[in-house]
């Protein structure tokens, strides 16, 4: 009984999603058009990516980077270098599954490194990089991924200039983490885990790879969902144990009850409030097909805001007596960079 309330502790979002689809059915059954157009390519590519991030975690692919970023003299290199990793992989496996990997690690490095006192501003700190780094390709998020055929422009093109100026704002944020201490410096450093193989790293690089590509269209999704099953079938099955499935099924049944509710909207500023209320994938789903490049905007800045962002939840409830201060912090950063992001949206 624990086990089940602390997973839905971590994964609100998906009892609360099944409950709206089970209503939603109640009033409208979906006809076999509607089921057909659910956004099953978005789902199938959320579980490659889902299955990648669970390899990631599991043979500790990230451990190189933790080693190198722990070696840095100084702090303010120390979680910029953590920011950095955090965008690159929040681009490349999803925001979500990016600040959970990411936010760990660096509060280890900061732990050893008797730097505990920058615990919950960095966590904050590195779950807005990972956002910020999400912006960029349409593997970063669900919301961009479901978005990703419909945009009228290309997703890159369109998301370039948030993209870039997400990566300069990290070279920022240390300097509100550490104010006077910008010169601090780290003489403490203890070995990091480096356990796992080799061998199954390299695979799941590879695999965390082509569901990227897959994300951005290079390859037909079902085809890599094939390949995936076979490769995971033969190598490590018991893989399948560790990846959240709840955040592909929580789509797929919002999917559902948003279709029902038969809503849609295309006003970027009502897609970016209802990012910041809602979430991002709850807008996308809201949105009217084609959307226009401000809109794809709109909701990927909105879904940098609230608390309710998926990132910001799931490293809040998974980070222990820090949480409260971390949530402090998060909306003291985010505000101030949406409002930026917002300006450059409309500047550029």
């Amino acid at each position: 009984m624990s086990n089940a309330l602390s997973y839905i502790k971590r994964h609100w979002y998906l009892p609360l999603t099944l409950i709206l689809a089970a209503l939603s059915l109640l009033t409208h059954l979906p006809t076999g058009e509607e089921i057909v157009s659910l956004g099953w390519d978005t789902f199938f590519t959320l579980i490659l990516l889902s299955i990648a991030s669970a390899g990631i975690e599991k043979e500790k692919v990230l451990s190189p980077v933790a080693a190198f970023i722990s070696m840095l003299r100084y702090t303010y290199f120390t979680l910029l270098f953590s920011l950095i990793a955090s965008y690159v992989l929040g681009a490349m496996i999803g925001g979500y599954a990016s600040a959970l990997l990411m936010v760990p690690i660096t509060l280890s490095i900061l732990k050893n490194a008797e730097r505990g006192e920058y615990a919950a501003k960095s966590a904050a700190a590195v779950t807005i990089a990972a956002v910020l780094g999400s912006m960029a390709l349409p593997s970063g998020s669900i919301a961009n991924l479901y978005l990703r055929d419909r945009a009228d422009s290309s997703f890159v093109m369109a998301m370039l200039p948030l993209s870039i100026t997400g990566f300069l704002l990290l070279f920022i944020l240390p300097l509100f983490i550490l104010g006077k201490n910008i010169k601090d410096e780290i003489f403490i450093h203890k070995e990091i885990d480096k356990s796992g193989s080799s061998s199954m790293r390299t695979l799941y690089i590879c695999l965390m790879i082509i569901a990227t590509l897959t994300a951005l269209g290079s390859f037909f999704y079902f085809d890599i969902l094939i390949l995936f099953i076979v490769v995971i079938a033969i190598f490590d099955r018991k893989i399948l144990m560790r990846v959240n499935w709840a955040i592909p099924l929580s789509f797929i049944f919002l999917s559902i009850f948003i279709n029902a509710a038969d809503w849609s909207i295309s006003s970027p500023l009502a897609l970016g409030f209802a990012s910041e209320i809602f979430g991002s994938t709850v807008s996308a789903l809201l949105a009217e097909i084609p959307i226009a490049a401000d809109a794809l905007r709109a909701v990927n800045i909105g879904g940098l805001g609230l608390i309710t962002g998926m990132a910001a939840y799931g490293v809040a409830a998974r980070i222990g007596k820090e949480g409260k201060t971390y949530v402090i912090c998060y909306l003291l950063y985010s505000l101030p960079i949406i409002a930026i992001l917002s300006l450059a949206a409309v500047l550029l």
